[in-house]
């Protein structure tokens, strides 16, 4: 019998996860791939040696591919399945399977006339952890099942990057689609289906006008095996995804995010000794695999066994699992009906949230008369000060971004147009600087997989717009980089604005490597042709938008302990994101400061010690700075670098003056700001205290 031929339709990073995961399962063949992103699909075909790239969805479905795995974002589900159900082919979706009961129920009619076989992949049933607990449920050996509890407590990168425009915070209902599924399928999986259900929703988080995220919910279930209870949060700071099912003659409990597993029993013995023998059966049980999953990292790290981590091990079962279902049975376990009851219940989740309760707007009603300013990437933390910043100032702003959903609500305010635009287009830059005297170039352009990549994002992007800019004869360009882009290791050097970009940029990590290129770049510019540019270099920016854990402190394995980059003694060079916004809104019109360089570090300047230890009281978390050293700390990096290309792999060589200096060290002197832009940071510490820390008091979002 021949290999099922597999096409991937979507070619993100849930993509790459497929296509390593085929490349272990007998019996499959990794045939095509499309993306409407030319480049991602070509780029995912050498990886992986696809043989073929499709031009279009309607050609992939055409083609002698037996299956297709659907990888695009959920909204697109349906659209994307539909040619190949169409055309009686095996296809398998990314959770979920659909965006509402209607779409699934046309999926289930249009299969049932072509013939096709439809599945969706639920990883997490497919867990390690929890397989193990079914196991153990179904075997007996704990008795009866009687009650199911977990508790879904995750953090959430989109959410606390504020990037609202994504599309599970689009709708109340999606962030269960994109989220809750996970859980809920193991429940489903376990407990069997849903008869009646309750929600006690807790009140909405407004993350734009009108639009509220409903990112914490309790779910009491009854379904056929069992009851079941469902704790669902989102943007958590302790992640916990555990199931604990109680049975009569003992307790199971899978921890997914560890992927450990263990059982609660009862001995033959009295009380007293039967806790003791039964306590330690269980740390036993959880000490084992707790190695064991150490254990495997170095392991896999060191390519002496394949990837071994949870979420791996539980794709690769789930794919695992449906093509050996349709060649054992003809129809997959987790199929179309399995995801529709998810979507379903989702549904009925969403049905009892609490509406965002309406208040009165208190923004200006009066739209500004000043010149226009175009803002590039204007949606982010820093920009959404500056907006504002301008706009108080009288101007009228022109924001550019790539996501222009659920705004805050400053970008409602009169005198602000949006235009979706990407800074690494050329026709989108022209169309959002067209007409302007003034841009405000605070876009990043992104990262990307390798430092081509990067500088491709973030240096030519920068270049770009400085061409178009002079193009299009604007008067100034403001250019917001970072101090990232110097070299700030030496306690004995003082930096001013006249110093120049790091000159030895390629011993720097990708992102302060390519910030000095950038800087360095647009100098040049300036020097070559007398084109107006203004280089703006924040310090560590903090304030209400913002998570108050900086990098600059040092690197966070978790939100609770921090790295330091050294002893964390150091005054550190921190600035408020509203003293920032009103230096960039000064620089504008400032007559001295065309072609000069403004570093923006405030004149409150606590160490990483005193920082995190003010935060920690705060917002009444045990919050731990760890102190280190570069020497230590590049060793380590040079360990792990050692390892990796001992096994082959390309990787750039750590370098510890890029650990120097991102201790933040050297001294900085700002009177250059203060006396061209008329900067007058805030002095006062109690100030500093309420706008950097107070302001995130009480925050549970994110």
């Amino acid at each position: 019998m021949s290999n099922k031929k597999v096409v991937l339709i979507g070619a993100g990073n849930i993509a790459k996860t497929h296509a390593a995961a085929l490349r272990e399962i007998p019996g499959v063949d990794l045939f095509g791939v499309f993306d409407v992103n030319t480049a991602a699909a070509q780029g995912l075909a050498r990886e992986f040696g696809v043989s073929r790239v499709f031009t279009s969805m309607d050609e992939a479905a055409a083609s002698t591919a037996d299956s297709a795995h659907v990888l695009t974002p959920p909204g697109l589900h349906f659209a994307s399945a539909m040619p190949f159900i169409a055309a009686g082919k095996t296809v398998l979706l990314e959770k979920p399977v659909g965006v509402s009961t209607a779409e699934c129920d046309l999926m289930r009619t249009a299969a049932t006339q072509s013939g096709a076989v439809v599945g969706v992949n639920q990883n997490l049933v497919f867990n390690p952890a929890y397989v193990q607990l079914k196991s153990a449920i179904e075997s007996g050996q704990l008795g009866k099942p009687r009650y199911l509890d977990y508790v879904y407590e995750v953090p959430l990168r989109q959410l606390a990057a504020r990037q609202f425009g994504h599309w599970m915070f689009r709708e109340p209902l999606n962030i269960l689609l994109e989220q809750a599924v996970h859980p809920l399928s193991q429940v489903l999986d376990l407990a069997g289906p849903v008869k009646e259900l309750s929600v006690l929703a807790e009140d909405p988080v407004e993350i734009s006008p009108g639009v509220g995220l409903h990112n914490a919910c309790q779910v009491s279930l009854l379904c056929e095996r069992m009851p079941a209870h469902l704790r669902f949060h989102v943007g958590a700071e302790f992640t916990v995804c555990r199931m604990t099912v109680v049975c009569d003659d003992g307790v199971a409990v899978a921890d997914m995010f560890s992927n450990q597993f263990h059982t609660m029993k009862r001995t033959a013995y009295m009380e007293p000794v039967d806790a003791w023998l039964s306590a330690r059966a269980t740390g036993r049980q959880v000490a084992s695999q707790g190695f064991a999953a150490l254990r495997d990292y170095i392991m896999a790290t060191a390519k002496l066994k394949p990837r071994s981590d949870a979420f791996y091990l539980g794709m690769k079962g789930s794919l695992q699992a449906f093509y050996q279902d349709l060649q054992t049975t003809g129809k997959p376990r987790i199929d179309l009906d399995f995801g529709a009851r998810l979507v379903s219940v989702c549904e009925e989740v969403a049905a009892q949230f609490k509406p965002v309760p309406s208040r009165a707007s208190e923004e200006p009603s009066i739209k500004p008369t000043g010149e226009l300013v175009t803002v590039l990437g204007g949606t982010g933390f820093i920009g959404s000060h500056t907006v504002a910043a301008l706009l108080d100032q009288g101007y009228q702003v022109r924001v550019m971004a790539r996501g222009v959903g659920n705004l805050q609500a400053v970008f409602s305010r009169p005198g602000v147009e949006i235009v979706r635009g990407d800074v690494k287009n050329r026709i989108d830059l022209e169309r959002a600087i067209s007409g302007v005297p003034y841009v405000i170039n605070l876009a990043h352009g992104g990262g990307g997989a390798s430092f081509e990549a990067i500088r491709a994002a973030m240096v030519d992007s920068a270049v770009m717009v400085a061409n178009i800019c002079q193009e299009a004869g604007v008067r100034r360009l403001v250019h917001v980089g970072s101090i990232s882009s110097l070299f700030l290791g030496n306690a004995g050097e003082t930096i001013t604005g006249a110093t120049p970009p790091d000159p030895r940029p390629e011993t720097r990590n990708d992102y302060a490597r390519a910030k000095a290129l950038a800087d360095a770049a647009l100098l040049e510019i300036h020097k070559n042709t007398g084109f107006p540019i203004v280089l703006i270099r924040p310090g560590l920016v903090v304030g209400a938008g913002t998570s108050p854990f900086h990098g600059g402190l040092g690197f966070f394995n978790n939100d609770q302990h921090c790295i330091g980059w050294n002893s964390g003694q150091n005054a550190l060079p921190w600035v408020l994101v509203g003293d920032c916004a009103s230096a960039i809104v000064a620089s504008i019109a400032a007559p001295l400061a065309a072609g000069r360089a403004y570093n923006l570090v405030g004149d409150v300047q606590p160490c990483a010690r005193e920082y995190l230890r003010d935060l920690a009281k705060t917002v009444q978390r045990p919050l731990k700075f760890v102190p280190s050293s570069p020497t230590g700390l590049w060793l380590v990096e040079m360990g792990k670098w050692l390892v990796k290309r001992a096994t082959g792999r390309e990787v750039a060589r750590p370098f510890k003056r890029d650990l120097m200096s991102r201790g933040l060290l050297a001294r900085f002197d700002c009177t250059g700001a203060k006396q061209d832009l008329g900067w007058t940071p805030v002095a006062d510490m109690a100030v500093f205290h309420q706008q950097a820390l107070a302001v995130h008091a009480g925050d549970d979002q994110a």
